[in-house]
């Protein structure tokens, strides 16, 4: 019977009207005007939902007779479906993205293989972004999002030009109990553990160091790489 900004009025007959406020018209939690979904005049089922005998009021309900999103969500799609999606928020740690009238958040961590990308860097509320789900959480009704998943890793693009046993030079980037990180090409890192560094002296180390070492291990399933001074060491005495 009337639409305010705030919610719709409506006719239940008998001289008798509820209420429906704007945040019970539908399950999208973006509603900012009851106009974009309602009609004066338009007939529609409503569900009672607070009846106050003091106030002579009702209130009423839309969205509790439409089908819960996330319960769509969960019978349509399944982890590892990749999907296309609309970038609704950007935050400090990622990105929400409408799927189906749900939103999942994209986690910076998950948006890029670059160690120091933000969604925020990369993307603006509206843009349309292809996702792979990668966790449907059912009781707390949270969906997780991967974006790298479906791009080539560093260590994919690696392993495309060179070999295991291959002698390769890079910049040690951080030294650890365990061994050193080295930077490698393209933004990939590699672990010499402590045993494969024989025959350099660890504590004569430091970063920003080169040292050449051969590869030991590429691992692209869980994107590791491992190099060898000891087995270049081998190699070289081989020769």
């Amino acid at each position: 019977s009337n639409i305010e900004a705030y919610g719709v009025f409506v006719d239940l007959g008998n001289d008798i009207e509820g209420f429906l406020h704007i945040s019970e018209i539908t399950w999208n939690k973006n509603v900012k005007n009851p106009n974009d979904y309602l009609t004066v005049g338009e007939e529609i089922d409503v569900e009672v939902i607070e009846i106050n005998s003091t106030t002579h009021k009702l209130r009423v309900s839309l969205k509790r007779l439409l089908p819960k999103p996330f319960d769509e969500f969960y019978k349509n799609f399944n982890e590892g479906d990749v999907v296309t999606g609309t970038v609704t928020s950007l935050t400090d740690f990622g990105a929400f993205v409408r799927i189906a009238g749900v939103e999942g958040l994209l986690h910076n961590q998950d948006a890029s293989w670059e160690k120091t990308s933000k969604c925020k860097d990369m993307y603006k509320s509206g843009d349309e972004v292809e996702v792979k789900i990668a966790k449907i959480n059912g009781d707390e009704q949270k969906i997780s999002l991967n974006r790298k998943a479906l791009l080539e890793s560093p260590v994919d693009k690696f392993a495309s030009t060179h070999k295991v046993n291959s002698v390769i030079t890079g910049k040690i980037r951080d030294i650890k109990d365990f061994g050193v990180f080295v930077s490698l090409e393209d933004g990939v890192d590699a672990l010499i553990r402590d045993e494969d560094l024989t025959p350099l002296v660890k504590e004569e180390l430091e970063a920003g160091q080169e040292i050449e070492a051969a590869i030991a291990v590429i691992d692209t399933k869980r994107d590791r790489i491992r190099l060898s001074v000891k087995k270049l060491d081998y190699i070289k005495n081989q020769a």
